[in-house]
């Protein structure tokens, strides 16, 4: 047998999981995963890789891990012993063997998050959109996607860490979107920090119930610990979207 890095492309419904990444006594889309193709490989402490950590409740359309195990398993082996083991509400969508210096965190070139937004709550989609009772102005929100856009300090935009060394981000893509289900964010960026986009789009959400104004929203950008003006979006509209690498 060899040791063989194999990329996957993981979807999941973080509702029942307490964020991607493993915790002492909580359930995790990570330790799942891990658990998983253990069971499969009959080996213990595999290292699983994500392109990034999502918070508990948030979901994944395209999360990319990595992992190095050594099997004869080729990848559609893998994937669909995998998605044997899995529960419901995660599954791997494609599965490929890399380079031995892949890595799904540090080789990611962008990295795209979607955030969803109703004022028509259902059965069937509280548990995915943000259900916002208030009413809006997409020019509003527009015109503080597009201030975000311009910006690369997030450091009032986030859960500060001492495993961060800073607080800047390049974005990419920044944009409000209605569809017949409600609105859309897009965004799109090199990285993104903890709890970043879910406190851009509060405090976007602010500024269009009237709370804060435009200047106020650029002030948060250039001000040190402002946090108070800061609303922190629910986890359940937030969606990590795509992750993109380098050919």
């Amino acid at each position: 047998m060899s040791i063989k890095n194999f990329k996957l492309t993981v979807q999941y419904d973080g509702t029942n999981y307490s964020g991607w990444q493993i915790q002492k006594d909580q359930e995790t889309v990570q330790g799942t995963l891990k658990q998983s193709i253990e069971n499969i490989i009959h080996q213990n402490n595999i290292n699983i890789t994500g392109s990034g950590r999502t918070d508990s409740g948030v979901h994944s359309l395209g999360q990319v891990m990595n992992m190095k195990i050594e099997t004869n398993m080729n990848e559609t082996e893998i994937l669909k012993s995998m998605n044997a083991k899995l529960p419901y509400d995660i599954r791997v969508l494609h599965s490929e063997i890399v380079e031995e210096d892949f890595n799904a965190r540090f080789s990611a070139r962008k990295r795209e998050y979607i955030y969803q937004i109703t004022n028509k709550g259902t059965p069937f989609n509280y548990k995915y959109y943000w259900l916002y009772p208030y009413t809006y102005d997409l020019n509003v929100l527009n015109s503080c996607a597009d201030i975000i856009l311009n910006q690369t300090d997030f450091s009032n935009f986030c859960k500060h860490s001492s495993d961060v060394d800073n607080y800047n981000c390049n974005i990419y893509n920044s944009l409000w979107i209605q569809d017949n289900d409600g609105l859309k964010y897009n965004i799109s960026a090199n990285r993104f920090l903890h709890h970043m986009v879910r406190m851009l789009v509060g405090t976007m959400f602010e500024v269009s119930r009237g709370r804060l104004t435009i200047d106020n929203f650029i002030d948060l950008f250039n001000m040190n610990d402002n946090k108070k003006y800061i609303l922190t979006a629910p986890s359940k509209g937030l969606y990590l979207s795509k992750v993109c690498y380098e050919s």
